[in-house]
């Protein structure tokens, strides 16, 4: 049976490798970004740039803020 899942064909592997290595050069994992804000000394800077009532339904331990009046 066809479905939107399993119409494309899986890449192959060395394909897929290239890909998901690519991808990291414009985001991060978001386990990978905990581990560093735990670490203490993260060597970058997360800013939480929600909106106030987005902001006040929870934050980012560890984060500055960056809000603007609208």
């Amino acid at each position: 049976m066809s479905n939107g899942v399993t119409e494309i064909p899986a890449a192959d592997a060395t394909r897929a490798l290239s890909h998901f290595a690519a991808a990291f050069e414009f985001e991060t994992d978001c386990w990978d970004t905990h581990q560093a804000l735990a670490s203490g000394n993260p060597g970058f800077v997360l800013l939480d740039v929600r909106g106030p009532a987005l902001f006040e339904r929870g934050h980012i331990p560890g984060r500055s803020t960056c809000l603007t009046e609208r």
